[in-house]
């Protein structure tokens, strides 16, 4: 196998030299397809400057971290690391912890989703990797991803770069317009083209700021059950309401045709990068075998420390 030479230049094969010093890559031609999606995060953009201490920013999503119980946490982790540390730092179940896959399944009853069980439950590197498995899984190239107008860039990366066409269905103040999203559904497949999924983030969405009402919850889940379009539901900020109790999640009147993604990023920290992936059986088999081939298993660290959190 050819290697590329340390001044730069490309491998012979290619036909080309790049001029001496320039950034021009040797390995271009050989990459695979979809390697050339890949753009660089606008998340990791607006992280650089809003994690600036001078800044305060209502752009990121980023949890207010000073108010989390720091001595707590401390104690916790450290009675974690005596007591069990021989199995916090080893290799743990590809699907994720039990006990914290049954405190998972709490979590999800308030908005909710009662009676859930654990087995269906993939716990995951944050939920991003969630929705990254769950396309990886039903995309090809070319196939329709529909997402709300407008919807959250790091989803729009994902998507991307795994070569799926995003078409976008309307919103107002109430949340996507079912009727828009049975106009879609038929226009898109008028056109000869294959919906995957549809993408909705029905809480305190980002960027748009609206919730889906609780009217045009099980309208919505009725409408994609009847069409068969797979509904990807991502709810990170659910439970951070101020005034009102959670609305019902979409899942919890689909429940065979729903992926339900949910993260500890927002209500706890974001630095253990743990999420959640709540899918119908024969989904989460398919979960997770692709986790495992990309993780092989998620921390179990983080895990048993939000367990003991929770």
């Amino acid at each position: 196998m050819t290697q590329p030479s340390t001044n730069g230049a490309t491998p012979a094969s290619s036909g080309r030299t790049p001029a001496q010093g320039n950034r021009l890559d040797p390995w271009f031609d050989a990459y695979a397809e979809r390697a050339h999606n890949l753009r660089e995060s606008e998340i990791r953009a607006l992280f650089s400057v809003v994690s600036r201490p001078e800044v305060v920013s209502l752009a990121g999503g980023m949890p207010n971290l000073k108010d989390l119980p720091l001595d707590k946490l401390a104690a916790s982790a450290e009675k974690l690391v005596r007591n069990h540390g021989a199995q916090a730092m080893q290799y743990g179940s590809g699907q994720g912890w039990e006990v914290l896959r049954e405190r998972i399944t709490e979590v999800m009853s308030y908005d909710g989703i009662v009676g859930a069980d654990p087995d269906d439950v993939v716990v995951t590197t944050g939920s991003q990797q969630a929705l990254d498995l769950v396309t990886e899984l039903f995309v090809n190239p070319g196939d329709v991803v529909l997402a709300e107008a407008p919807s959250y860039v790091g989803a729009l990366g994902v998507f991307r770069a795994r070569q799926a066409d995003v078409v976008h269905v309307p919103m107002d103040e109430h949340g996507i317009i079912p009727e828009a999203l049975v106009e879609t559904i038929r226009d898109v497949r008028a056109s000869g083209r294959t919906i995957k999924f549809i993408y909705i983030i029905p809480n305190y969405h980002n960027p748009a700021g609206v919730t889906l009402s609780a009217e045009r919850r099980p309208i919505i889940a009725e409408i994609c059950l009847r069409e068969h379009v797979l509904i990807v539901e991502d709810n990170p900020y659910g439970l951070l309401g101020f005034h009102n109790d959670p609305l019902p999640a979409i899942a919890s009147y689909s429940p065979e045709g729903v992926v339900y993604l949910g993260s500890f990023s927002k209500m706890f920290a974001p630095g253990f990068r743990i999420g959640w992936a709540y899918a119908p059986h024969a989904i989460r088999a398919k979960l997770v075998l692709a986790l495992e081939s990309a993780i092989l298993c998620p921390s179990m660290v983080g895990q048993m420390a939000i367990a003991d959190y929770l």
